[in-house]
């Protein structure tokens, strides 16, 4: 039932006419120091990577999903490198805003980066994330909510499917810089639910879907409701991880009106686990459970669950 989410990103590879970096020349004194400069993040050629990951906006093609960028939609920066070499901890923490500028499966990202040569970059993508630095161990940290999902697969891809990816800046000018990145990494699973009546196997309308740990843990009955995400400057795309965070009650999802299958973005586990699951909608609740071990950057069509009616 679990399937690799098939989804790419690399971040462009065509150069902005006008802003490229050039690589013959050393940089002079001015242009090493660290200020704002316009960015352009491209993929490295021929990089690996153990999973395929997000773009902005995901289709169901039943067994995989399929993705592609929008011009426009917004991603995050942090530069890692900053705190460090200066060996303070600050609050103000150099980060802000990048954008996808094509409308395709392979988009450049671009944006005001303040930076120098040879910094590394935390690349977000949903842009709603703020990162704080961590003095202990020279740490970022940042955190995402998975309260509040609609169960469609556009929410889903807009707020809640969190893609992470580290950015190295290789060249710069007085204005511009150009950055490498790896492919990104999904840090969660993508999970498509759909129910049927145990006792008719008739189909179950959504229009809640609570979801919630049913193994003997301490997590028994209760599912994060917030997830975190801590990088050093040398944490590659793959060796970023979602840690959980406010475990403290169900998860709930709300549809706008009863649906025939849902979306949600879950936490992956180290292990196999069983999920309790209550379902409400116009006919009554019904209730049942499941186990799965649910990966990063899978995509699972969990179809046709049966429930008891209650």
């Amino acid at each position: 039932m679990k399937k690799e989410l098939f989804i790419s990103f690399l971040c462009g590879l065509m150069a902005v006419a006008g802003t490229a970096c050039s690589h013959s020349d050393e940089p002079s004194g001015e242009e090493m120091e660290v200020k704002t400069r316009f960015l352009t993040i491209r993929s490295e050629e021929g990089a690996a990577s153990p999973r395929r990951i997000l773009n902005a906006t995901i289709t169901d093609e039943g067994s995989t999903l399929s993705s592609m960028w929008t011009a426009g939609d917004a991603l995050s920066y942090c530069n890692l490198s900053r705190q460090i070499q200066l060996g303070v901890a600050d609050d103000n923490v150099y980060q802000g805003p990048l954008t996808a500028i094509e409308t395709k499966h392979i988009s450049m990202v671009q944006g005001d980066v303040e930076c120098t040569v040879n910094d590394y970059l935390a690349v977000v993508y949903p842009a709603n994330n703020t990162f704080e630095f961590i003095s202990t161990g020279t740490k970022y940290r940042y955190h995402f909510s998975l309260a509040g999902q609609d169960g469609t697969l556009a929410g889903l891809a807009t707020n809640y499917h969190q893609v992470y990816g580290r950015a190295h800046v290789t060249a710069v000018t007085d204005k511009t810089a150009d950055a490498t990145m790896a492919k990104m990494q999904s840090l969660l699973t993508v999970c498509k639910f759909s129910f049927k009546d145990k006792a008719t196997n008739a189909d179950i309308p959504v229009e809640t879907l609570t979801i919630q740990y049913a193994d003997a843990t301490s997590e028994n009955g209760k599912y994060p409701q917030k997830g975190q995400v801590t990088v050093l400057v040398t944490t590659e795309n793959h060796e970023a991880k979602a840690e959980k965070y406010d475990v403290t009650a169900p998860l709930v999802v709300t549809c706008s009106s009863e649906q025939p299958a849902v979306y949600v973005a879950l936490m992956p586990e180290i292990a196999s686990r069983t999920y309790h699951f209550t379902v409400t909608n116009s006919e009554g609740i019904y209730s049942g459970t499941a186990s799965a071990w649910l990966k990063e950057g899978e995509y699972v069509p969990a179809t046709g669950l049966k429930l008891q009616k209650q």
